[in-house]
């Protein structure tokens, strides 16, 4: 299977620009689309990353386009239906259904997203670059096996704070060898007491760290 990796600038990405302004990223998966009465529609699943205040700001904010029609919410997942009109939807070569995203488009505080697809076919891939509001750097393509994909309905539930403290020490290198950062500065960027900071990532690990070995036992 062919596997590519790009660095995307979506010149009228609804998404960018909230991204940028309220510091969060989105985590977008493209569910399904489909052409009806002259319109086209798709359907996203976003998952956000950032302070529970900016990423209250980036829904709202969400919910003011006229492109969206219909917004679902639960906790940290939302849904949207995307409507435009037929002729000037550029996004069919992304939807095409022999395509297989690997990973969630990565919307990021930068303006910029990264994509990692698949499929039998490495020209299906290449289309993407062809999209006219995209553009478009090829970071890789190459021909290999997929060790894994994105399931985000698999993994263990979270509570807000416990996900929101797992997500700052993956961003700041608390995981690296040697570390970038310890419990010290993460409590500081998260403006709480180191105590606190170190219950909602233990918990956290509680979590995820028996669900990813369960089945080494």
């Amino acid at each position: 299977m062919w596997i590519a990796k790009f660095k995307i600038w979506h010149k009228n990405c609804i998404l960018r620009p909230k991204c940028v302004k309220y510091q969060v990223t989105d985590l977008v998966y493209l569910i399904n689309s489909w052409m009806e009465k002259n319109k086209f529609y798709y359907t996203e699943l976003h998952i956000l990353q950032g302070t529970d205040e900016n990423k209250k700001k980036f829904i709202k904010a969400l919910k003011k386009e006229k492109t969206i029609k219909k917004i679902e919410q639960r906790g940290n997942y939302i849904f949207t239906l995307n409507e435009e009109p037929l002729e000037k939807q550029y996004y069919s070569p992304v939807f095409n259904p022999r395509i297989i995203q690997v990973k969630p488009v990565a919307q990021r505080t930068d303006g910029f997203e990264d994509w990692e697809i698949a499929s039998w076919d490495k020209e299906i891939l290449m289309k993407i670059m062809e999209v006219p509001v995209f553009e478009v750097k090829l970071k890789s393509i190459e021909e290999s096996k997929i060790s894994d994909i994105f399931l985000p309905h698999i993994y263990p539930k979270l509570s807000p704070k416990q996900k929101q403290a797992i997500e700052l020490a993956v961003k700041n290198g608390y995981y690296e060898y040697p570390r970038i950062i310890d419990l010290e500065g993460l409590a500081k960027i998260s403006k709480v007491k180191r105590q606190t900071f170190q219950e909602n990532l233990r918990r956290a690990e509680k979590k995820i760290i028996p669900f990813l070995t369960q089945s080494l036992n």
